[in-house]
């Protein structure tokens, strides 16, 4: 009898370090599963902020000078551009422009703000070489430099660079312009739906063609 409690406390000591071990493996666990599902929210995000800005620059870029397209210039008319592109982001998103921003509306894909920067490349320009710096300062997105280059016949290419606050270059992918062409980037700076989650923070871009 004398011998029997030191044992049943040894086993009850084992059994609760296995609890606390379990626990935190489950802790663990929950997690990696919240920042793999956090990730997948942040990928959605992005491929639906893309299709608004590649929806509302399509419908932008009808906004063509007519006098001169009668004479096969093709132009844009940058004001006209603007509105068609607002139009579109409030039909499909529920965003409405403020200055440099998009606000969303309660059923928006994003809960903050969208930055924005949009660069006119026209019929004189698109076959040269065209690096865009923008930089975010937390407030707004902002086109630091427009650095033409080389020119080439089949159209120049396209490389947009943003730094962000923290200072990191984010390098998009280079385009090839095969007209004049109407160029947005949007920033998505969003804070996380758990405070120990990442804020969801990229860029996207929409590069069209002026139609005919």
């Amino acid at each position: 009898m004398g011998n029997s409690c030191p044992n049943g406390l040894k086993r009850e000591g084992r059994l609760t370090g296995i609890n606390v071990l379990s626990i935190s493996a489950l802790l663990l666990f929950l997690l990696v599963g919240l920042f793999v599902v956090d990730a997948d929210i942040a990928m959605q995000k992005k491929m639906e902020v893309k299709t608004l800005l590649e929806l509302a620059n399509h419908h932008a870029t009808f906004a063509v000078e007519p006098v001169l397209k009668t004479e096969g210039v093709i132009d844009l008319v940058e004001e006209e551009a603007l509105l068609r592109f607002d139009q579109r982001m409030r039909e499909n998103g529920g965003y409405r422009r403020e200055g440099s921003s998009y606000l969303p509306a309660a059923d928006s894909v994003t809960t903050d703000p969208l930055r924005f920067v949009r660069h006119y490349v026209d019929f004189r320009s698109w076959r040269k070489d065209l690096q865009l710096r923008l930089r975010y300062d937390g407030a707004a997105l902002h086109l630091e430099q427009a650095i033409t280059g080389a020119e080439r016949p089949s159209g120049g290419h396209l490389q947009i660079v943003v730094v962000t606050q923290r200072g990191e270059e984010l390098r998009l992918a280079p385009k090839t312009m095969v007209g004049p062409s109407h160029v947005v980037v949007a920033y998505v700076d969003e804070r996380p739906f758990l405070p120990l989650l990442p804020a969801h923070a990229f860029p996207v871009v929409s590069v069209e063609e002026l139609k005919r």
